[in-house]
This record gives structure tokens, sequence and C-alpha cells, in this order.
């Protein structure tokens, strides 16, 4: 494989064109003969980070990214707060971290060199994608819309 092995990990709960901005931008990093592989949190993962379940159980979630073209493999987290774990099991050349997603860059790489592997982590930038571009917003947004509305009606 000339190009990259590039991992990118993410919720990916109510898929919008901010999630499609940084799975694009892996790609790039993998280059047209990389491999750009996404991990997919798992649902309790979501439920201890953000307070509440997701909308979509990870399978599903799982199988959405992987249909999406830029995505060779989608597979889904580990059970273990230990993040090292999946990289050493995909030893990818690139990690290609959301710009949003909060981590000690120097700890995480040094932990890496300690496991053995020379993976690189790229941070990647912000895109401006037209419309709603974080789920956060998306959830408000409807929230807003059925407190405007009232409850919707079973059809």
């Amino acid at each position: 494989m000339a190009g990259n092995r590039v991992l990118a990990a993410g919720k990916f709960d109510i898929l919008h064109l901010g999630h499609l901005a940084y799975l694009e931008q892996a790609r790039e990093l993998a280059g047209p003969d990389g491999e750009l592989i996404v991990v997919i949190a798992l649902d309790k993962t979501i439920e201890r980070e953000r307070g509440a379940p997701p909308v979509f159980p990870a399978e599903q979630r799982r199988r959405i990214v992987e249909s999406l073209g830029m995505v060779d493999k989608a597979i889904l987290g580990h059970d273990t707060e230990n993040h090292t774990k999946i990289v050493v099991d995909i030893r990818p050349d690139v990690i290609a971290l959301g710009h949003d997603q909060r981590t000690n860059i120097n700890a995480l790489e040094n932990s890496f060199r300690e496991q053995g592997l020379e993976t690189k982590i790229i941070r990647l930038r912000r895109v401006m994608a037209d419309g709603l571009c974080s789920s956060s917003l998306i959830r408000e947004r409807i929230i807003d819309y059925y407190r405007e509305n009232g409850t919707a009606k079973s059809t």
C-alpha cells in the first residue's frame, strides 16, 4: 500500500455535513491508495460522555458510516477507556483528530511509541459546512421545533 492507513473516530450520531468534512479530510490524508478506517463509539461510551444515549444504535451508525464512499471500513470501538488498544490492533500510520476532539496529543503519541508504534496524530481543521454541522445544534433545533409546534402525531 503506497498510501497511509488512517484512523478516524467519533460518535457519528445524526450524521451531518461536519462529519462529512472530517471524513473527507481524513480520506485526503490516506491518499488514493491508502485506507480510511473509522471507529464508531459504542452506545455506552456516548451515554457516559454525553449523559444521554445516542439517537441511533452503534451498529446502525457503523453501517451508515461504512456506506460512505470515502470510508474503507467502519468498526465499533472497544469496550474500554484504553484508547491505545484499538490503535495497537489497527496500527494506523495516522490518526485524524477532529477539530473538536480533545486529547493530549503529545502524551498519546508517547504512549504509542511505548507500544512500538510510529503513529502520527494530525488535528484536522474546522471546515464551515453549509447548514447545521453539529449534532448538538441539530438536537437543539429538533427540541425547539417540538416545543414551538407541540409533540409529533403518529401517522
